[in-house]
């Protein structure tokens, strides 16, 4: 049994064999007793950044004492709501806090605001989280000044450089809020702790290069996202809280409808995802408002790793008291319907595992569906212990005596994008491969099922060399499997034997990715004749930022973790996790809708809904396909997933 179970007993009538129990979502061994299950929530989930942050926006504005936020990254200058026109195109995050601290929303009284961003010198180089953090501005003194007391929330009409001003703003708000200089408002940074991160990566199996090793202990990353509101005033009546995968960056806000090119995403030079295209690129992801006793493990998060931080302002020093939590957290709940939840984590300086245990524990009962959304699908020891799981389910039946047939067909679905870094295609190759989808990789799979034939082909000739007596040539001998090859060969010494091992196993699985179509292109670059070559410009990738996981329309789960090993056991991560029917199968029916056009959600979730659903799937990601070679609008935004990048070089 799994560590991740609680042991139960479970009577058995001497007249039948067959009892009933209930299948353990949640985490509740003895080893995840620092992550308890809060029995009395309210979870609203918030569909990427449009809808995410005008919910953050309008409940930051009501606090009353205290606005307390974990973050990847911070761009002081990104509106969190939006009108046309450049920027800004609407309240900027570094003005909200300034005068949210200031009282303006709160009939003068100050609020307490303390922000902690991930920023390291190394990692944050490349990834600019935190634009214009300990810069300084180029521009005069009285440029800058338009923004100092707050008061400036729109360019000057005169202005035309925007860039320049966007620039400014951000250099000079770090400045202040560095040196302390905004009042009621405190900042700190952190970043990875190599020590304990090598310590982590220690416990886990599998083979990593050195330098593969050496990169995720040194640019470890803070990844949680979390966002927590009066969470003590009034004994916390007032409290709410965020868990989420949007990173306070304006590159993650978009609408759902995900425009081929939508002005209020904003110019390419404020963010950093550049593709050639018109303005930054479409963004799929989440974030999920709380209400209710999970805030507990929302504060204890911020609590220990604010007072671990370093940083400059006033009230620096939090206190919090896990085993009092305020008393009032349940009375905006009263006589309402509540849910369960957990809040999860990866912590390498606590050595917090849990949501790498949550992963392992849900899938583990996955039987109808496993639908899983995700910006970076590497993790191949989870899928590989999928199928083992789904291996002991199948035997289990069959003692029973029951056949193949007779066991329903668990579908595994996952949504990804393109991996972001060509370094990043063979972890991503070896877990669709795991999954019976190693052709999506086309030359990648080439180059494994190469050198995996070499070593087949002289094998059998040794073998029969050795057969009749006779001494195989060592000069034919090819040199051994690579890593890569290894790592590839254990999902299976074939892709036949994946395929047939799926069968075997009773599992259906597909990978798709999102795509958007330009329906104003005619408008935009209208084709001369003879240019079909420019069809592919009509399309433009969505890129998925998600981390979403639901199963069977029983639980979900929501935060900031990846499905890779720097989300299990290198980075800081936060998630929310929840055990409620009703929510999960809104969830299911919300997205799968939205990635469909409408047209395949899933129904009421019976399991011959479902299998009618990928089965739909596939014929419209297949039509999606065609579709886009002829230049022709999308049903929906689905695609099948499909890289055709190659690489020698590993990275996590």
């Amino acid at each position: 049994m799994p560590t991740t179970h609680r042991k139960s007993r479970v009577p058995i009538s001497e007249a039948s064999p067959i009892s009933w129990g209930s299948a353990q979502w949640l985490l509740e061994s003895e080893h995840d007793k620092h992550a308890p299950i809060h029995r009395c929530n309210k979870l609203t989930m918030l569909y990427c950044g449009e809808e995410g942050f005008r919910s953050i926006l309008n409940d930051i504005k009501q606090a009353r004492t205290s606005v307390e936020i974990i973050c990847w990254g911070f761009d002081p200058a990104m509106e969190l709501e939006r009108e046309g026109g450049q920027w800004p195109r609407g309240e900027s995050w570094g003005t909200l806090l300034r005068n949210v601290a200031a009282g303006r929303y709160n009939g003068g009284k100050p609020v307490q605001v303390r922000l902690l961003s991930w920023y390291g010198f190394i990692g944050s180089s490349l990834a600019k989280n935190m634009p214009g953090f300990r810069q300084s501005s180029p521009y005069e003194p009285n440029v800058r000044n338009l923004y100092r007391m707050g008061r400036q929330e729109k360019l000057p009409p005169s202005a035309d450089d925007p860039q320049g001003m966007r620039e400014a703003f951000n250099a000079q708000w770090y400045h202040e809020a560095e040196q302390g200089l905004i009042e009621n408002l405190s900042l700190r940074t952190r970043d990875g702790d190599v020590s304990a991160v090598l310590g982590s990566l220690s416990e886990e199996p599998g083979k990593r290069g050195l330098l593969e090793t050496v990169g995720m202990a040194v640019v470890a990353t803070d990844h949680q996202k979390t966002i927590l509101i009066d969470y003590e005033h009034e004994g916390g009546v007032h409290a709410v809280g965020y868990v989420m995968g949007l990173n306070s960056v304006t590159d993650y806000w978009d609408t759902e409808e995900h425009l081929f090119h939508d002005p209020r995403r904003g110019e390419s030079w404020e963010g950093g995802t550049k593709d050639g295209q018109p303005g930054l690129k479409p963004y799929q992801d989440y974030a999920c408002r709380i209400q209710g006793e999970a805030l507990v493990g929302i504060s204890k998060n911020f609590t220990d790793a604010w007072n671990r931080a370093k940083g400059r302002g006033s009230s620096l020093k939090r206190e919090h008291d896990v085993h009092r939590p305020p008393p009032g957290l349940w009375e905006p709940l009263r006589g309402q319907a509540t849910v369960n939840a957990q809040i999860v984590r990866s912590q390498p300086e606590e050595g917090d595992k849990t949501i790498k245990r949550l992963y392992r524990q849900a899938s583990s009962f996955a039987r109808s569906y496993l639908y899983v959304e995700n910006q970076y699908f590497q993790y191949t020891e989870w899928a590989q212990e999928l199928k083992e799981n789904r291996n002991n389910f199948v035997q289990g039946c069959q003692r029973a005596g029951l056949s193949l047939d007779d066991v329903p067909v668990l579908h595994v679905m996952a949504v990804i994008p393109a991996p972001e870094l060509a370094q990043m295609v063979p972890r991503t190759y070896d877990t669709v491969r795991a999954l019976g989808h190693g052709e999506s990789m086309p030359n990648q799979d080439k180059l494994i099922e190469d050198e995996l034939q070499k070593q087949r082909d002289w094998e059998r000739y040794a073998s029969e060399k050795r057969a009749k007596g006779e001494v195989p040539n060592p000069m034919l001998k090819p040199a051994g499997p690579s890593a890569l090859a290894q790592s590839a060969a254990s999902t299976g010494t074939s892709k036949e034997n994946v395929s047939e091992q799926l069968k075997t196993l009773g599992m259906r699985t597909l990978i798709g990715t999102l795509w958007t179509y330009d329906h104003a292109w005619r408008s935009r670059t209208p084709l001369k004749e003879g240019e079909s070559a420019r069809l592919g410009e009509r399309y433009r990738e969505i890129y998925i930022h998600s981390k979403l996981m639901v199963i069977d329309d029983s639980m979900f789960t929501v935060g900031s973790a990846n499905l890779n090993l720097r989300s299990m056991a290198v980075d800081a991560e936060i998630n929310v996790a929840c055990d409620d029917p009703a929510m999960s199968a809104q969830i299911r029916k919300h997205v799968w809708g939205r990635h469909t056009g409408g047209k395949q959600d899933g129904g009421g979730g019976s399991h011959s809904e479902i299998a009618n659903a990928v089965e739909k799937w596939e014929t419209l990601m297949g039509e999606n396909s065609k579709n886009r070679t002829r230049g022709e609008p999308s049903i929906g935004f689905l695609f099948p997933f499909k890289d055709e990048r190659v690489s020698k070089f590993r990275l996590a």
